[in-house]
């Protein structure tokens, strides 16, 4: 095995559980693929981006509501 992995398999010893969930966020996309995004789920998200853009903003709270949290 080469030092750098070494190194890094000590580096994540050290971090706390939620640097750990962080960490397999940005791992995890690196080594699996995207997956592709429908035209309909890219037509949603350009609109989204253009609200955002403009101005528009939702809030934590109303989506908590939603989502039931």
């Amino acid at each position: 095995m080469s030092i750098k992995k070494n190194c890094l398999k000590a580096l994540v010893d050290r971090l706390s559980d939620r640097q750990v969930d962080e960490l397999w966020e940005i791992v995890t996309s690196m080594v699996w693929p995207e997956e592709e995004i429908t035209p309909e789920e890219a037509r949603e998200l350009d609109e989204a981006i253009k609200e955002l853009d403009a101005g528009k903003r939702i809030r934590a709270e109303d989506v908590w509501r939603e989502l039931g949290i």
